[in-house]
């Protein structure tokens, strides 16, 4: 294996080059965020962190796109740099996931989603996608009616403008496997405030609202929805923890959150402390979690945007590890799942000594048009299960639940651990109506397999 550092797209052009070259097999490789094997790869390697500017992006774009607002991004720019430099410009993303460690091709990649049932997940906020290609040519990608002039492209670009729906909605999500992305032109919006209310509820009130349809009545009223359950019983009930967030205007510094939890998720030796005890006192998990989600209670914060859709710690960065599942956002499937998730957190425990050492992040996410997107043409929510690498049994306790969603008809998330995906490459197939024209596109932008790598072929997308 070799490993490059490109500084500019001329040494991706050649980096390529000399891998077709070869007979060998190439690919970028993101912040190393995602902890499936979507990363992984063979023969070259290209690490993309030299590439981390963005513009403003003006031309060539058509006259009726040009009152919205577009930014050029380098691919290996982090969603941590972009927020800043968009900031200093009255700009932002309209959403993002919990961190910001990923750069933004890797997000892209995997199908990075936040949350908000009226809110795009990242592959949506996307209007153009630049890779390398096969022969190295330089390829500037959009859908059939895309915000690209192509008379004044073909005037002031030097790469080849392919405008199409089937190409690019399947390029937007596709683990590199069409070539080298090396810029994104991303749509954005003007700076905005999120106010946050975080309260805390029992399961059986929020069961019955979700019943009755006053949550998901809720979810749709507010621009961010959010919940985390306690897999374990405590005094005759789960304790959930519910996030609502507004956008607004307000001045920015307005309450804050717990800062125990921003210490924790931060502080690796906290991190540590804590699955040594889980492990040594695997019993004193149920009311560890509980303490968690009593202190994320929060009356009232409002800042920057960016601010509040951050979730998490540099901690949990190595610690953290999931699987996440998407269902339709249906009331019945939240409550099937979760229920489900709770009689397995008490047999687990029971039985097989296997305890669950987080809460039930629970999301909602709008319908996406990228082809292989786990949200694809449907409202989407989202059930994670994490867990903490080292505390005992973690892999074993990913696998059991990754098999159970699947045949629940949970669609793994593409950036989670995913491996019981390799065996079940039929599940796949029925669950993405486009597949099959995902693997055309496939084979047309890399007729040569330069950009293959061995993810695709395990999850039989070849």
């Amino acid at each position: 294996m070799r490993y490059f550092y490109p500084e500019n797209v001329e040494d991706i052009q050649a980096i390529v080059s000399e891998a077709e070259h070869e007979g060998l097999r190439v690919r970028a490789v993101g912040s190393g965020h995602s902890f499936s094997e979507v990363a992984k790869g063979r023969d070259f390697l290209m690490d993309m962190k030299s590439l981390r500017d963005a513009a403003k992006y003006v031309l060539p774009v058509r006259s009726q796109f040009q009152s919205n607002h577009y930014v050029l991004a380098d691919a290996g720019i982090t969603i941590h740099r972009i927020n800043r430099l968009l900031d200093a410009w009255g700009l932002a993303l309209e959403n993002m996931g919990a961190v910001d460690f990923q750069t933004i091709s890797g997000a892209l990649m995997t199908g990075t989603h936040g949350t908000g049932i009226k809110k795009p997940a990242f592959p949506d906020m996307i209007r153009a996608i630049r890779i390398v290609g096969t022969n190295s040519e330089l390829i500037h990608i959009e859908p059939t009616d895309g915000i690209t002039d192509p008379v004044m492209h073909n005037a002031t670009e030097s790469s080849t403008l392919i405008q199409d729906d089937d190409t690019f909605y399947s390029t937007v999500l596709s683990f590199g496997g069409m070539g080298i992305v090396y810029q994104l032109v991303v749509e954005v919006v003007p700076k905005f405030m999120i106010h946050e209310r975080r309260y805390l509820q029992n399961w059986s009130d929020l069961k019955k609202e979700l019943e009755n349809g006053d949550f998901m009545n809720m979810v749709y009223a507010h621009d961010f929805v959010a919940f985390r359950v306690n897999p374990y019983k405590i005094d005759g009930d789960h304790l959930c923890s519910i996030s609502v967030q507004k956008i607004e205007n307000a001045p920015s510094g307005d309450g804050r959150r717990s800062w125990i939890g921003k210490i924790l998720a931060n502080r690796e030796a906290l991190v540590e402390g804590f699955i040594n005890s889980v492990n040594r006192n695997p019993r004193s998990t149920a009311k560890r979690i509980q303490t968690v989600l009593k202190n994320s209670k929060v009356k009232s914060y409002t800042d920057i945007s960016y601010n509040v859709f951050y979730n998490s710690g540099a901690a949990v960065l190595r610690y953290g590890i999931s699987s996440e599942f998407a269902f339709d956002a249906k009331p019945e499937n939240i409550i099937n799942v979760l229920e489900f998730i709770f009689k397995q957190t008490e047999y687990y425990e029971d039985y097989a000594d296997l305890n669950h050492p987080s809460h039930i992040p629970v999301r909602f996410v709008k319908p996406s048009h990228a082809y292989l997107s786990s949200c694809y043409n449907r409202p989407t929510v989202y059930i994670d299960i994490p867990t903490l690498y080292s505390t005992i049994g973690y892999m074993s306790l990913l696998e059991r639940y990754q098999r159970a969603m699947i045949k629940m008809g949970g669609i793994p998330h593409w950036g989670k651990i995913n491996n019981m995906l390799y065996s079940n490459n039929d599940f796949i197939r029925e669950q993405f109506p486009m597949i099959d024209t995902w693997i055309r596109v496939r084979h047309r932008m890399d007729p040569k397999g330069t950009f293959l790598n061995d993810f695709i072929v395990l999850m039989g997308l070849t």
